[in-house]
């Protein structure tokens, strides 16, 4: 069976693909594609169950679906799975039409999570009905289509080759890392501002004279990372490894981690695909419209407050101007959380 996946992005909402591309392999064998947008498509090279990759331009217009589809005609695909539903995977589909087989999708329950926005300050209604996490959605999908013949596959850690691992090794022991530590990960940023964490600074001041840290972000989080990174007085090594790394790169990186701690943010989701557990602070959106990370060893800390979710990706300003549900969150609650999950040592007394 030839089969072809389509998500375009962004970072986390592809990792959460990697457990349905494993039941496609085992379920159905045969040569599987995937349709993504050209930023990404290192993320998905490495990864076994993918015999070819597509790539779609950043801000692609209809000549360039065109061109695509031109392309893809040639492959008379069995069967499509549409994981992202958006505008251009169904126009897409339109172009596509007899030539992409059996078309299939995952409801992106786009109204349900607008409900939950919209009806946050109702008594119960932002709080009520969460959803599935998505990867379950997404493995539904292929199950009610498969029907008898879906059977899903075992988690499978992020395959990251021994010269890359080896690579990025030597390049965080150029920065400071020795080489047998076991260091905690942190990403103090996130693509929107309303969902940083105002206390990043005091927890990495806090553990850096406890344990070895790794600071983790995109282009748009370097000059953080490096500030941050600097201003720590702690005796043990905070190193900043961020930029414009190839994702590969970046998980190979996280792979040298005990827990990762970050915000609602790709990274969290790259660090769960490498097996390394996460403790995720949500604060204007919820795990409630399914997108935490997965993973059996992860946490998330959150405040229950009325006015949460208050955005769909916490891109809006606080509406109550108070940014409560994050500032609530204390550095003792991060610390406790590391400690119950052992992967910080208790503090003796006479510790700080």
């Amino acid at each position: 069976m030839k089969i072809l996946v389509i998500r375009f992005g962004s970072l986390g909402d592809l990792v959460l693909t990697f457990p349905v591309l494993r039941d496609l392999a085992l379920s159905c064998g045969g040569e599987i594609h995937f349709l993504v947008r050209e930023e990404y498509a290192p993320l998905l090279e490495p990864l076994p169950e993918i015999a070819r990759l597509h790539a779609l331009p950043r801000g692609a217009d209809l000549q360039a679906l065109r061109r695509l589809a031109k392309t893809l005609r040639h492959e008379d695909y069995e069967l499509t799975l549409d994981l992202h539903g958006n505008l251009r995977s169904r126009m897409l589909r339109l172009l596509l039409a007899g030539r992409s087989g059996r078309w299939i999708g995952t409801p992106r329950q786009d109204l349900r999570r607008r409900l939950m926005v919209a009806t946050a300050l109702w008594p119960g209604g932002g709080r009520s009905r969460p959803l599935p996490p998505v990867y379950a959605r997404h493995r539904l999908t292929l199950a009610r289509e498969l029907g008898p013949g879906y059977r899903a596959a075992p988690d499978a850690v992020y395959p990251v080759e021994e010269a890359l691992a080896t690579e990025v090794t030597d390049e965080l022991t150029d920065l400071g890392l020795p080489v047998d530590a076991h260091p905690i990960g942190i990403a103090p940023g996130a693509a929107w501002p309303e969902k940083v964490w105002p206390r990043f600074a005091e927890l990495i001041e806090r553990l850096s004279d406890r344990v070895p840290l790794v600071l983790f972000g995109g282009p748009a989080e370097a000059n953080l990372c490096h500030e941050l990174a600097q201003s720590a007085t702690g005796s043990r090594p905070v190193v900043p490894f961020c930029g414009g790394r190839p994702l590969p790169s970046v998980v190979a990186g996280l792979s040298r981690c005990r827990v990762m701690v970050t915000g609602d943010t790709g990274l969290g989701h790259l660090a769960s695909a490498a097996h390394v557990p996460v403790i995720t602070l949500f604060g204007p959106t919820v795990p409630a419209f399914g997108f935490p990370p997965f993973g059996e060893h992860n946490r998330i800390l959150e405040r229950t407050l009325p006015c949460r979710p208050c955005s769909l990706h916490g891109k809006n300003p606080c509406r109550l101007e108070h940014r409560a549900c994050l500032d609530a969150i204390s550095v003792d609650d991060v610390i406790d959380a590391l400690v119950a999950m052992r992967h910080l040592p208790p503090i003796r007394e006479g510790q700080s």
